[in-house]
């Protein structure tokens, strides 16, 4: 009985200074703008016509278009064909980075 009495009272005193504790969290915040509320909007606007504002519950930034290639296949395959000779190609979790030989 004196063991849970003792508990009790342990507990009765935490329970009295964790609510009190932390009174100024968040910290107040002391920055100060160095641009004007129309500057905001105005860069605001202009990322939402280059589509850099996502609305999405990830919030990912969105896909941008890939630039057109100046290689052409048989260059990829040429490529690919010296890369499989030296023994980069190499995949999977043992090879990890792929190393030559």
């Amino acid at each position: 009985m004196k063991t849970l009495a003792a508990a009790i009272a342990v507990t009765a005193a935490f329970a009295g200074t964790a609510q009190a504790g932390e009174q100024d969290w968040p910290p107040a915040d002391t920055s100060v703008s160095t641009v004007t509320r129309a500057q905001v909007v105005a860069d605001l606007q202009a990322a939402r016509e280059q589509g850099l504002v996502t609305t999405a519950e990830l919030a990912y930034p969105p896909v941008t278009a890939q630039s057109a290639t100046r290689l052409t296949r048989e260059q990829v395959q040429q490529q690919l064909h010296a890369a499989q000779a030296a023994g980069l190609d190499q995949s999977g979790e043992l090879d990890y980075p792929p190393v030559a030989g």
